[in-house]
């Protein structure tokens, strides 16, 4: 039912964004800066209750949220007063517009910590045979579907992308595959073709990196799920960084935007592990993304405090204005060529 893909979708996309302003909310409070609205959704505004100086509100569209604070738009020392944005230090202003990216880290933590409470999908360090085709090296040499493929030539393989990258650099060779069946291990020869039938891999297997689940003791989780929450950013910055050299190389790269993500949630995020396990992911990939020091993201916000404290004065309202309106634009230029790239991708 296509509804409850779409439901699901927006579900993520309004935790996400709900959590990372909450971050800019709570960071600002605790700093002492005054928050004019802290609002659910989009607006126009359907509802709102004024508590403490702030504004909560429900909008009409119920995608994310947002923090609206005092100051924010660039009032000037002696009219903002105390609990404006602006008149804050460059540390704080920096821990504020920062804090968004901490809070959706902060729940990718927990999202992690809770699976491994609960048990938590991981690879098993082999690659599960899902197919053999008739005739083809594997199946001549009496591999079977639901085997698992341990080495390649006495080289351990832990995932499908090894064994694929190995086999593709041993065409025409005799190589010895060491397999697993039923917890006995063996061994066979078997030699990848150079010129496989159309639709069949060098070793006529189907494959996928076989997994596992493994499950922490309450009191180990929360460090199971910091130390995946950090490795995880680790590999997200590398492979960003592998991104752009790619760019630079003129190589093609594998970039999604919003129709990507819905497409992704449909596929990884059927079923309440999944989808906690692809809200902690996207989670990460918001904070990596939005510290870039690009103009309209957070990280561009950063980038200009930084340029403050190095020019000892700020930059004009309208200088900062025209950046951040450049920057948006390319964004959204950029979102919507994705957006039908991915169309033509995924639909």
């Amino acid at each position: 039912m296509e509804f409850l893909p779409i439901l699901r979708f927006l579900v993520l996309l309004s935790v996400l964004i709900f959590v990372h302003e909450g971050g800019h909310f709570l960071i600002a409070r605790l700093f002492g800066v005054a928050v004019e609205e802290f609002g659910f959704g989009i607006p126009p505004r359907v509802w709102g209750k004024k508590i403490g100086g702030t504004i909560y509100s429900l909008n009409l569209l119920p995608i994310g949220g947002f923090v609206r604070l005092k100051g924010e738009e660039g009032e000037t020392l002696g009219f903002g007063g105390a609990d404006s944005f602006v008149v804050q230090s460059k540390l704080k202003r920096a821990g504020i517009v920062a804090a968004g990216a901490l809070g959706n880290l902060f729940l990718a933590w927990m999202a992690f910590s809770l699976l491994w409470g609960i048990g938590k999908t991981v690879p098993a360090g082999k690659v599960l045979v899902n197919e053999v085709s008739l005739g083809s090296p594997a199946y001549s040499a009496g591999i079977s579907a639901g085997d698992y493929i341990v080495s390649l030539d006495g080289e351990k393989v832990e995932t499908a992308e090894e064994l694929l990258d190995l086999t593709k650099a041993n065409l025409g060779r005799l190589v010895t595959l060491g397999f697993e069946r039923e917890g006995a291990f063996g061994a066979v020869s078997v030699i990848p073709r150079s010129s496989p039938p159309e639709g069949e891999g060098p070793l006529g297997i189907g494959i996928t990196t076989a997994v596992k689940e493994e499950k922490a003791s309450f009191w180990q989780a929360p460090w199971f799920g910091l130390r995946e929450t950090f490795q995880t950013v680790s590999l997200m910055i590398k492979g960003l960084g592998n991104t752009v050299a790619d760019l630079f190389r003129g190589e093609e790269v594998m970039v999604g935007g919003p129709i990507a993500i819905y497409a992704f949630s449909r596929v990884y995020a059927d079923g309440f592990k999944p989808f906690i396990d692809f809200m902690a992911l996207l989670s990460l990939n918001l904070v990596v993304v939005n510290l870039l020091p690009i103009p309209a993201l957070d990280g561009g916000r950063i980038l200009f405090i930084g340029i403050e404290a190095l020019r000892r004065k700020k930059l004009s309202p309208r200088t900062e204005m025209a950046i951040n309106s450049a920057g948006l634009a390319i964004l959204i230029v950029l979102i919507v060529l994705l957006s039908v790239r991915d169309v033509r991708t995924f639909f």
